[in-house]
């Protein structure tokens, strides 16, 4: 094939899935393939300035609100059927629910393969009935008419969509995540790093990079923080994003009385997020629901333990007793629990970390997940 496969990738900004398209369209082989990236969120035209700074890749920049705008959301639609229909492309990769509805819709007509990659369903565990129903309906009908792939990050998802009735077996491409270890290789000096947050060098650090969003569950961190804080008055706890719940996070830590031992960080550069990892004892996860979390994998590229419940995919990439500890979803006495374990031993926390790091080099390079993303495009592409 002389020439370049052309693919149009869409996705919402917001949290890992923006990222992980950035990384994805940077790190493929541009002597094979170019890119047009679309962004659907509220101020993604940054990222999409960022990704424009790519070799062989277009990035454009569409508002989108997070909730169902029927106007808004059929104007959007209109202009990425305009766009689709601007020049020729070989493959649409599509990234989470809305965006990835949005594509197939635009796609009406035009003989290009769609794969789809939900990175976390909508009919999630943790969704109320009526939700679930409701977009289980909408998937299934866009999964049997404009779908002909479904990228699914861990084979928890693949059971979620079989329960549901979404997609076929024939559909489905299980491709964990993969994660560039190399960042989480560079010495840092966890001192200077704790110092940035006013946190003593010495004391035990747990934490967690997420958005402060209702997924994410902060409140249940908060209140097993202070759960731990009366076993361990010295441990600290650190939360990296800024998001809605920000202003309830704080007002709760100070309901909590930890205002100085929990230490609520804001957004950080995602550069900055290795040396933060490197900085901690071990990583604690508190969401709700889950894909296949990229902080779960990028705290097991730093050699740390990972504290989370058994969340879709949790089980797949954190081996409970060997390389991390599970709980059940909500359950903040037993994240408590897990969370003073690791705190007061340092042995078993060193042993845990030693083996996620391991894990992460040989279950989930990016290197991996790189080659089968190029076998489904290539096998889509003949």
């Amino acid at each position: 094939m002389t020439d370049k496969i052309h693919v149009f990738q869409i996705t919402k900004t917001l949290g890992g899935v923006g990222m992980y398209v950035r990384r994805l369209v940077s790190a493929m082989d541009k002597s094979r393939y170019r890119f047009t990236v679309v962004f659907l969120a509220e101020g993604s035209e940054e990222m999409a300035a960022d990704v424009n700074k790519i070799e062989g890749v277009n990035a454009i920049s569409i508002p989108m609100k997070d909730y169902i705008d029927p106007f808004s959301d059929i104007l959007i639609c209109l202009k990425i059927a305009k766009i689709l229909r601007s020049e020729k492309f070989d493959i649409i990769h599509s990234h989470t629910s809305k965006p990835g509805f949005f594509a197939r819709l635009a796609a009406i007509g035009l003989d290009i393969p769609v794969i789809y990659r939900p990175a976390s369903f909508a009919f999630h565990e943790n969704a109320p009935r009526s939700q679930a129903v409701f977009y289980a309906f909408l998937e299934r009908l866009a999964a049997r008419y404009l779908t002909k792939r479904i990228q699914l990050v861990c084979n928890g998802e693949r059971e979620l969509a079989r329960q549901y009735s979404v997609g076929s077996d024939d559909q489905f491409v299980v491709i964990h995540t993969g994660i560039d270890l190399h960042p989480f290789e560079i010495p840092v000096n966890r001192a200077d790093v704790r110092a940035e947050f006013n946190i003593p060098p010495d004391v035990r650090l747990m934490g967690t990079v997420a958005r402060l969003v209702e997924q994410k569950a902060p409140s249940d961190f908060i209140r097993a923080a202070a759960l731990v804080h009366a076993r361990y008055p010295e441990a600290h706890f650190l939360w990296v994003g800024d998001g809605p719940l920000e202003n309830d996070a704080r007002a709760l830590v100070q309901l909590l009385g930890l205002q100085d031992v929990f230490h609520l960080a804001g957004a950080r550069n995602n550069r900055e997020i290795p040396a933060i990892l490197l900085s901690l004892d071990f990583f604690v996860l508190s969401s709700h629901w889950e894909g296949f979390s990229i902080a779960v994998l990028e705290a097991m590229a730093a050699g740390l333990p990972v504290v989370a419940p058994r969340v879709t995919g949790a089980a797949e990439a954190i081996v409970d007793g060997e390389t991390g500890l599970l709980v059940e979803i909500g359950d903040v006495d037993g994240l408590a629990d897990a969370m003073s374990k690791l705190v007061g031993d340092v042995n078993l926390t060193e042993r845990m970390g030693v083996s996620a790091r391991k894990r992460a080099e040989s279950e989930f390079p990016y290197a991996k997940m790189l080659d089968r993303i190029e076998n489904l495009y290539l096998d889509l592409s003949k």
